[in-house]
């Protein structure tokens, strides 16, 4: 019998901003943004909680792959909803795999210093879809978390299929 196919989310969480993005070992499946402009609370965690928790079930995410802000500048809300988000995904009995920014360079740049722009570049020459979005960008960044979701869910995806392999 044939191994059930993986279906990956990545996540990027920032302040006000959460980047998801789906994908499969074939194919970027969709991709997207939401703003969330409240504080961090618990109420906050669990609106986004709800908006992947929708994602999840769309799509039967059975991997997640998510980009984790550094220490230093992750709040306590941000660490609070992060763990909730996990341990949420964990009771669904989703894998999950961190990163951090540097994981995302090492796999995509093989180079120290890139700008934000030209990261998005290289997300967007392996998923090809992407480039519009680029464009969309222009120099407002605004959707900057998008493409470390599509990064995280691109880590996460060979690191799956690895463990798979073993």
């Amino acid at each position: 019998m044939a191994e059930k196919e993986n279906i990956i989310l990545g996540i990027s969480l920032g302040t006000r901003r959460l980047g998801m993005a789906v994908g499969s070992q074939n194919e970027l499946i969709d991709w997207q943004m939401k703003v969330f402009a409240q504080t961090y609370s618990k109420k906050k965690a669990r609106k986004i909680w709800r908006t992947v928790e929708q994602t999840i079930l769309k799509y039967g995410i059975t991997v997640i792959g998510m980009k984790l802000s550094p220490n230093y500048s992750r709040t306590d809300g941000l660490s609070h909803c992060i763990k909730y988000i996990s341990e949420k995904a964990i009771e669904k009995g989703i894998v999950l795999f961190f990163y951090d920014l540097q994981a995302i360079a090492d796999h995509f740049l093989k180079s120290e210093s890139i700008s934000k722009k030209e990261f998005a570049e290289k997300i967007a020459e392996k998923y090809p879809e992407l480039k519009r979005e680029i464009f969309k960008m222009g120099d407002s960044l605004h959707n900057f978390k998008m493409f470390e979701a599509v990064a995280s869910m691109d880590l996460a995806l060979l690191e799956s299929f690895q463990k798979q392999k073993l």
